[in-house]
Parts: C-alpha cells; structure tokens; sequence
C-alpha cells in the first residue's frame, strides 16, 4: 500500500444542543435548525502516509475521540473532507459495535462480518481471536456480564486479528492488567512492523512516542501543533506546565489574601520560593534527567528568638509525593536568631526521569510538627530528555555482568 492511508482536509464537526428531548423532537418535526450548537472540531487538517503512525494529544474534551471517530466512519463531519484508505479496524469507547444480547462469539462474527471478512475468513481467525481475548467461558456468555476489561481485551483481539490496513486505538491500553497491556503493545509493534498505518490516541505520553513518529496536539477542538512526535509532545509539556503554575499562581494569590486577616501570620511566613538551573519555559522550568536542582526559600518573622525547619516535597500532578527532604530529619540545626531568612536545598542530580512534577514548601517549628506557612514552587517544572524510561526515578546504579559458562 503506498501513498497517504489517511487526509483529512479542513475537518469540522459541531453538534446541536438541546435543552430535553422534547425539544430535540419538536426542531425534528419543524425541520427547524437548532439555535445552539457546539463546535467539537474546527479546521482539522492532517495526512497519515501508508504504514506510518500519528499520535493523537491533547486535555479531556479537546476532540480527539471526535477525530478518530471521523476517520472509523462512525460520524460524518460537519464539514471538510476525510479520505481513508484501506481496511479499518477502530477500538474506541469500550463496548463500541457490540450486541449487549449477542455472546462474545456472536459478536466476534458480527464486528469481522462488518469489516468485510468472508464467512470463512472469519470461521479461520476465530480461535485465534478468542484465545488472545483469555475470556474463557464467557466466550459464550452475553457481552452485557463483561467486565470493562474483558470488553477491552474482545474489542481489541478483533480489531487486531482482522489485520486492517489502518488501525485506530483510543485509550485502549488504560484498562486491563499489565500482562494484558503488555500483549497489547506486542501487538501493535507487530502490526507497526508489517506495514500498516496507526492512528493512537493516549494521554500516556510515552506510549505516543514509542509507537508514532509525528504527533498531532488538538486543543479546544483545534490543531495547535503537528510535525514530529518528540517536538509536539515537548511544546504540550510545556503548555502543561504553564497551566500548572498559572493555577499554584491563583492559589498563592488566594492563600496571600486570607493570610492579611490572619492572627499571627507573621510568627514565620515564606515570602519567595524558586527553582535555580534549568532551561527557562515561560513562567517554569526544564530540567535534562540527573541535572543540578536547587530550590532557594525565604521567608521572615517577627520574633528572632523562634527556631525554624524546613521540608520541601516534589509530587505527581496527581498530587501523589515522590519525593520529601526535611532539615530536621537530615539533622540540620533549627534556623534561629535573624528576622529573615534565605536557605538553599541543593540536588547534586536531580533522579526523576520524564514528566511533569510539583512541589512544595513547608515552614515548620523546632519539632517539624506544626506548620507555620506553606508555599508551592513558583515555577512548577518538567524533565525531559530524549528517551522514555518506565517508572518514576532514576536511581544511581550500575550493571556487572559474571563470566557466563
């Protein structure tokens, strides 16, 4: 197959809004257009060459799913062109093209029949088919009893099998366990591997880069970026990241004017948290994985005799802690005898390995047990570098290989 699998040209697509059915039905008797619409998509344009692959990116609700769902032939845009070429399969929403009534083995014959499989095309992949789902019995049980995952595993143990010359996979590799998602990924890297066009769709980066080698970033239902997947995926990052420290922003904003009406606000207060290295992103910073890392804190109070400590915390955007350092607990004397302060933190290497972090700072008494101020970074900050690493840090380390015999 040669030449373009996918083009797509100025693609929109809006949908009417109604306020209940009732009035959905009325506009449909009156062949009257609706007086609300909203505007998925605007504007899409895009081409997948033959045996290639495009990662679709972008927040919740930004079109994406819209898109792959243009390209499967299951909605017809508003306007703009598509053209596809070749066989598609598509996993979507889990459940998509299933019978609920229909058995798993009724639905297997169904969805290939729809693909354009022969009769006999489908009787011979069908085992093959049943055994990469590993649903067991309920092979022969109604779809309606499947669990999200076993729905997950049938829907792409079709859309694989029926060896598709496009194949189009939204967020399928987020449900089920790891030995499954493992087989998925073997999957798709075979079907990579003979030729055939993918279209995926993931808010797990990673996966992006290790299967696509151009990227296309939707945002508000609009084609912000396309080119190739490791400079797409480091300009969303950075979006990212400079929504992340608008938020700390509004917060600290919030949190200084509840702090005027405070009794005692100034027992300790932080006045400056920043991130010094790095390379400049806005409002934020990059850091290359194992790189120097300093935080510098300031803060002030109105009694000098009060001693101090200080805990900073580096977290997941899901708030999830990855790391904590504490000068109490490292053993450094309390911070005492002056109104204000300035203290470094310093990480010779910094051990995250790519993605997007967050942190914060805590002001604490002598026996780090109560907090007098807190404050986020005032630059959130992401590592990035040119490979992708499972997990969450990079510990030092090193590999020492014995005399094989």
């Amino acid at each position: 197959m040669a030449g373009e699998a996918v083009v797509a040209t100025d693609l929109s697509k809006s949908y009417a809004l109604f306020d209940s059915p009732l009035q959905r039905l009325g506009a449909l008797l009156r062949r009257r257009p609706p007086t609300r619409r909203v505007e998925a998509l605007s504007g899409i344009s895009f081409e997948l060459p033959a045996g290639e692959s495009l990662g679709l990116i972008g927040e919740n609700g930004a079109g994406k799913s819209t898109l792959l769902k243009l390209v499967a032939g299951v909605t017809r845009a508003t306007s703009g062109r598509i053209e596809v070429r070749g066989r598609v399969a598509a996993i979507l929403e889990l459940g998509t093209g299933f019978h609920p009534d229909f058995t798993g083995r009724q639905n297997i014959e169904l969805n290939a029949a729809m693909l354009g499989l022969e009769p006999a095309e489908v009787r011979d992949r069908l085992p093959e088919i049943i055994a990469f789902a590993e649903i067991g019995e309920f092979i022969d049980r109604p779809v309606r009893q499947y669990s999200t995952g076993m729905s997950m595993r049938l829907g792409f143990a079709i859309a694989t099998q029926v060896d598709p010359e496009i194949l189009i996979v939204d967020e399928a590799l987020a449900v089920g366990d790891g030995y499954f998602q493992k087989k998925c990924m073997d999957r798709i890297l075979a079907f990579k591997e003979r030729g055939k066009s993918l279209l995926f769709c993931s808010h797990a980066l990673y996966y992006v880069s290790a299967f696509c080698e151009r990227a296309l970033w939707i945002r508000r239902g609009r084609a912000e970026s396309l080119g190739e997947t490791r400079e797409v995926v480091q300009a969303y990052e950075s979006y990212l990241l400079r929504r992340e420290a608008g938020r700390e922003e509004a917060e600290r904003a919030e949190l200084s004017s509840r702090r005027e009406d405070e009794p005692g606000a100034t027992l300790g207060r932080i006045t400056r948290v920043a991130l010094s290295g790095g390379e400049a992103v806005g409002p934020s910073k990059r850091f290359a994985p194992l790189a120097p890392f300093e935080v510098e804190i300031e803060w002030e109070t109105d009694d000098a005799s009060r001693p101090f400590h200080l805990g900073v915390g580096i977290d997941l955007e899901s708030g999830l802690t990855l790391a904590s350092f504490s000068s109490r607990h490292d053993g450094v004397p309390p911070f005492v005898g002056a109104r204000r302060y300035r203290v470094r933190l310093e990480l010779p290497r910094l051990p995250l390995v790519k993605g997007i972090y967050r942190g914060t700072v805590f002001l604490v008494d002598k026996e780090a047990l109560h907090v007098f101020d807190r404050r986020g970074l005032d630059e959130g900050f992401a590592v990035s570098g040119a490979e992708f690493h499972h997990g969450l840090i990079h510990a030092e380390h090193r590999w020492v290989a014995d005399q094989a015999s």
